[in-house]
């Protein structure tokens, strides 16, 4: 099942919010992601978190407060939301805020559980997120279309087909090693043995 969870920061644009929320069985605001949502004139099915950045009243969506000092409010609802059956994972309001919140998205896709796909959207972007021992994760692309790949943990051995440059078996860590490269298909072919990032441009 598909959920989407909106967080309390910008973007992406309405069109592209629609059509994330079109595909979606759950839409979920992550704390003051619901007011966000709501702005949006999206009235969320669930609200998760601390519950202490939410202004408005929600009446009538039911409201879960997850404890637990030692992670983000991100990564305690991919895993409350995985233990319910939600395996794949739409990622708004990620645009703005302080260099820690940001990078404190990234460790969340980290921490989530391997089984969980992932997508995190933004006006320009979208990235995909390859969990550890994926082989041949694919993704649908635009030949032509810019896309980067960067690790978000060491990894003994990446493998990626269909850009101009091809990864055979590589090792990766977080570095500019894979910063802009080009489909050359409609797929682009994926595996890993470490949490990746596939960052594909609109």
């Amino acid at each position: 099942m598909r959920a989407v969870l909106w967080l309390n920061s910008n973007g992406p644009t309405a069109d592209i919010q629609r059509s994330i929320i079109s595909e979606a069985d759950l839409i979920v605001g992550i704390d003051g992601g619901s007011d966000r949502a709501q702005r949006a004139g999206v009235q969320v099915d669930l609200i998760l978190g601390d519950l202490d950045s939410t202004e408005n009243s929600h009446e009538g969506v039911e409201k879960i407060q997850l404890g637990n000092q030692e992670s983000s409010d991100l990564s305690k609802a991919i895993r409350y939301l995985y233990k319910k059956g939600y395996d794949q994972m739409d990622v708004i309001g990620i645009e703005g805020g302080c260099e820690g919140h940001q990078l404190g998205i990234w460790g969340s896709v980290v921490e989530a559980p391997d089984e969980v796909t992932m997508r995190l959207h933004s006006s320009q972007t979208v990235s995909y997120r390859v969990a550890p021992g994926c082989v041949d994760f694919l993704i649908d692309i635009e030949p032509g279309k810019d896309f980067s790949v960067f690790a978000l943990e060491p990894c003994e051995s990446v493998t990626l087909k269909g850009g101009r440059w091809s990864i055979e078996d590589e090792f990766f860590s977080l570095s500019t090693r894979g910063l802009h490269n080009v489909s050359e298909s409609s797929l682009l072919r994926v595996s890993t043995d470490g949490n990746l990032i596939v960052v594909v441009h609109r």
